[in-house]
């Protein structure tokens, strides 16, 4: 592994400097406080010959190609906190950051300064062409940073001791803007769930604008329920869109002809083995368009989220069409589709 040469990064705000021994005390004082503990690997309490046991290491993590800075304030010289880049054991070319800052300084701005300068670091001296970042899920502070950098996250890693962590990545190639809207607090539309996991979206949905959730509550699937019919009539006007966006308009006004022809043709059966056989294909063959036409799907899901969580009227209520649909309140916002596929709005 070639050795990666040890370089100061200045900054407006922060100055990284290689870690050194001189930083222990700094350290030690920062991680009396146990909140850095709750979401980082740190133990509790933490002494100072743990301190002095583990920058001894620093030296030589830069010789094994990995990264190690204390961040400083570029004003006075404060220890704020430290970032570290590891590299990937499977993927020379990868790296996985960790950082943390000291808690009277959360919320500052600092680290999305100083992670910006490292990741420029990582792509030009170490050579690496992917960055790799993990957080235990819900930690917005530390997601911040990542997402203001254009980290984009790719799901949930499970795992077996321990709260389950987000994982997210930016790669050489990325641009560095957010690639999705923000979706922590302050963001008004709920936590952020997985956008691989759609079911899970949906029901987040259903549950902010008080739609009814069957599953999950013991009761029997059926699709015998008043709502049925506005259920039909969502997937027919997706799907009527759908073909005009790949066949026109014409052939979007003879898809919205038929299928309410078809409509008018219920005869009342009510299959629901083979509804739930055709639900389960449609979301097969969905997934296997977009894949075969490099659509990332799941990207698109979390711009659309974020979208339809913007709905709320700003008392909190819901409005909703007289068949149930939920309308748009005057926040609403569009989805981002072009942003969630990399492309050119122009």
């Amino acid at each position: 592994m070639s050795e990666t040469v040890s370089q100061t990064l200045q900054g407006s705000r922060v100055t990284l400097v290689p870690m050194n021994l001189d930083f222990v005390d700094a350290i030690t004082e920062v991680f009396q406080d146990a909140r850095i503990s709750e979401t980082t690997t740190v133990p509790h309490p933490y002494t100072r010959d743990m301190a002095v046991e583990h920058l001894s290491r620093s030296e030589e993590s830069w010789k094994n190609g990995n990264a190690d800075w204390a961040i400083l304030s570029a004003k006075n010289q404060r220890f704020l906190g430290r970032l570290e880049f590891w590299r990937g054991q499977r993927d020379p070319k990868s790296a996985e950051v960790g950082y943390f800052i000291r808690t009277d300084a959360w919320g500052e701005g600092f680290m999305t300064e100083a992670l910006g300068l490292a990741v420029d670091f990582a792509f030009d001296q170490m050579d690496v062409t992917r960055i790799d970042w993990y957080c235990h899920v819900e930690n917005w502070g530390s997601w911040k940073p990542a997402w203001r950098n254009g980290f984009k996250r790719e799901g949930i890693r499970r795992r077996a001791e321990g709260p389950d962590l987000w994982q997210a990545s930016l790669l050489v190639t990325d641009t560095r803007e957010p690639k999705t809207p923000w979706d922590g607090p302050g963001a008004g539309q709920g936590p952020a769930l997985d956008p691989s996991r759609p079911g899970k979206l949906v029901e987040q949905f259903h549950r902010t604008y008080s739609m009814p959730v069957r599953l999950g509550t013991g009761a029997l699937p059926t699709i015998d329920y008043e709502r049925l019919n506005m259920r039909m009539s969502l997937i027919r006007e997706e799907f009527a869109e759908l073909m005009g966006a790949v066949y026109g308009p014409v052939a979007r006004s003879l898809v919205e002809e038929a299928t309410e022809k078809a409509v008018d043709g219920d005869d009342h059966t009510r299959d629901l083995i083979e509804t739930a056989d055709a639900l389960a294909d449609l979301v097969y063959v969905i997934y296997g368009m977009a894949i075969e036409s490099g659509i990332d799907l799941d990207a698109v899901l979390a711009e659309v989220q974020a979208s339809n969580l913007s709905k709320l009227m700003p008392d909190g209520s819901v409005k909703l069409r007289e068949d149930g649909k939920v309308l748009k309140g005057p926040n609403f916002f569009v989805p981002n589709i072009a942003r969630a596929l990399g492309v050119d709005q122009g």
